[in-house]
């Protein structure tokens, strides 16, 4: 085991640890947090492709402090951030009697992290649970304490905002990872970068082949200069009632693809790739973002290999349907983050379905 970086995460609700390493999965319990929580039960929500890789490696290091541990696992995929997969955890948990000093681990990517995470947050009220995230796309879900499910007519309309006890980031797992998921983890880095860090464009440039080669450390100074990004605005803003809201830059128009097109059949980054493109194009038509930034945007996804189009068997018209439920709008109007420049997000309110359709239709033209 070898612990690579260690960040501190101050909330007003609750003080924990984002743990980078590799090799930490099988040594969970070398980690004092579970010992301070002293769990009368542990149940390790995670989902069937996880299941067969990882689970029985913390379970069995779990075990030889405590015997009370059990292992729930949901069918691989958004499909499982729903009110039927979470009423069944739910049950699962009252039949075998789990009380309020469990312990809920969520060991995956950011589907399990986000319904175990709000399994936890409503659970008898609320217990504590800690995030095991092994994808890199959960670098950013895990951390913040943002947890939900879908419904039909929105992704993440069901939620609450509660911290973990801590998150165990073990990048040995991400070897495991097929390219299409590596690109998705990535699209959150870049979004972090375009928003905040503009050296970490710059940084995953220079250091993209070594990203590919999947090296542990290279993995891990990633995964730590973004989580940096994610703690500092979470500890300003834990309840996204100011600048906590730029984290959602390209999400309104992805939400709106992955609502569309099927929850499972676009994954969350590839959309929140597309998603900041259209951003920029909506920016840069509304004089807001510089022409120079919205190039260096769509540059940016060329170079990286993520995508710049909306799939083509989506209708426009259904995209704006659904984002007119999505959780920023005000009063009814559509509400985005756009850039003034890389670094400096701003939300702009009122934007009309008109302006939103014609950002879309420029976007189907980039070459």
């Amino acid at each position: 085991m070898e612990i690579f970086n260690t960040i501190k995460l101050e909330t007003t609700s609750n003080t924990y640890n984002i743990i980078i390493g590799e090799d930490l999965l099988a040594n969970i319990m070398q980690f004092n947090i579970i010992q301070t929580l002293n769990p009368t039960k542990i149940l390790i929500i995670t989902d069937d492709t996880v299941q067969k890789l990882f689970a029985d490696k913390v379970k069995a290091n779990l075990l030889d402090f405590y015997n009370n541990v059990y292992v729930y696992s949901v069918k691989s995929g958004e499909l499982s951030k729903s009110l039927y997969d979470y009423e069944q955890i739910i049950g699962y948990m009252l039949n075998n009697n789990f009380d309020r000093k469990s312990l809920i681990i969520t060991l995956g990517g950011g589907v399990v992290g986000d319904l175990g995470g709000f399994v936890a947050a409503t659970y008898m009220r609320g217990i504590p649970f800690i995030q095991m995230p092994t994808t890199i796309l959960a670098h950013d879900s895990s951390v913040g304490g943002k947890v939900a499910i879908n419904h039909k007519l929105g992704k993440n309309t069901i939620g609450a905002f509660y911290q973990p006890q801590a998150v165990i980031y073990d990048v040995s797992t991400i070897k495991t990872l097929p390219d299409i998921e590596i690109k998705s983890g990535i699209a959150e880095v870049v979004k972090h970068g375009h928003i905040y860090a503009s050296e970490l464009i710059s940084w995953l440039v220079q250091n993209c082949h070594m990203i590919q080669e999947l090296d542990n450390k290279t993995i891990a100074e990633m995964l730590y200069i973004s989580c940096k990004v994610k703690s500092e605005i979470v500890a300003i803003d834990e309840r996204e009632k100011g600048i906590r809201a730029f984290l959602n830059f390209g999400h309104t128009i992805a939400h709106g693809i992955e609502s569309s097109i099927g929850y499972g059949n676009i994954t969350h980054g590839l959309a929140v790739a597309i998603g900041m493109v259209s951003a920029a194009i909506l920016g840069y038509q509304k004089g807001i973002t510089p022409q120079a930034v919205m190039e260096h945007i769509i540059s940016i996804n060329k170079l990286l290999n993520l995508p710049v189009h909306i799939p083509e068997c989506l209708e426009y018209q259904k995209i704006i349907d659904y984002i007119m439920h999505d959780k920023k709008n005000i009063g009814g109007s559509l509400t985005f983050v756009l850039l003034k420049d890389i670094g400096s997000p701003v939300i702009v309110n009122n934007i009309s379905k008109s302006e939103v359709l014609f950002a879309l239709e420029t976007q189907r033209a980039i070459s």
